[in-house]
């Protein structure tokens, strides 16, 4: 059973709007502690436009305007006192393509750690970018290529760096958008296994296109449909006992 006092985070009613159009209604949503919960449902349901809410992403598109409550530990992220830039440190983020920075695999990892302040020497940021690249299980496949360029690696080891580069900050919480979607099975197969061990020390929420795949690494579910947030569960009733008779019809590929 889940441990319903460890919510990590906590949505009240948020809805979103791109101009006039509404992409999410009335969202409540609680994500637990050190588990993997997936937002799956049809293309543009509003999966990732909610993803966007727990870092403030949506705050980069001008039309974008967001109504509701967004907390993390209690705490309110939308608060005009709060910096986006440090709740970005504590909430990382890895999207649907690769995405290194264009600089060496070393710099790659570095970038956030340097920007923020968190190493006094160059001994210690080295320590944290090999301890970076070992929890991405990267470290043994680059470590004689460090200087070279991020974008030399294959399409799973960038993914790999990308999870490298976010768990340099020492974030809380980790968002993926669709990180597999780009890959093939083999590499996809090696970031689920990441995934299952990264939720250890992080909690995870993961946009997936790929109800197997949603089955496989997450402990909660919730499926949207049309900006509404139709069912939230544990993965297994979801998926063996839905609720509802959208999330039923979804689920048997009756409508996506």
């Amino acid at each position: 059973m889940v441990n319903k006092k460890n919510i990590k985070v906590l949505t009240k009613k948020v809805s979103v709007f791109y101009g006039d159009k509404q992409a999410i209604k009335d969202v409540n949503l609680e994500i637990f502690e050190n588990q993997v919960t997936s937002l799956i449902g049809p293309s543009g349901c509003g999966k990732s436009t909610f993803l966007r809410c727990i870092n403030r992403m949506n705050d980069t598109i001008d039309i974008c305007r967001i109504t509701g409550k967004v907390l993390i530990d209690n705490d309110d992220i939308y608060k005009a006192t709060l910096d986006p830039v440090l709740l970005r440190a504590r909430v990382g983020m890895v999207f649907q393509k690769p995405n290194p920075f264009p600089k060496s695999i070393f710099d790659n990892v570095a970038y956030g750690p340097q920007i923020h302040g968190l190493t006094n020497s160059k001994e210690e940021l080295e320590d944290l970018v090999v301890r970076s690249l070992q929890k991405a299980g990267l470290f043994n496949e680059v470590k004689d290529r460090m200087n070279e360029p991020g974008t030399s690696l294959s399409g799973g080891q960038q993914q790999r760096l990308c999870i490298a580069r976010a768990i340099a900050v020492s974030p809380e919480i980790i968002l993926m958008d669709e990180p597999c979607s780009a890959l093939d099975p083999i590499a996809t197969a090696v970031i689920e296994e990441l995934i299952d061990e990264l939720m250890q020390n992080y909690t995870i929420v993961i946009v997936t296109h790929s109800m197997q795949q949603a089955a496989r690494v997450s402990q909660q579910t919730a499926y949207f449909h049309m900006g509404n947030l139709i069912e939230f569960g544990e993965t297994s009733k979801i998926f063996q006992n839905p609720k509802n008779k959208q999330t039923q019809d979804y689920i048997t590929g009756r409508i996506g």
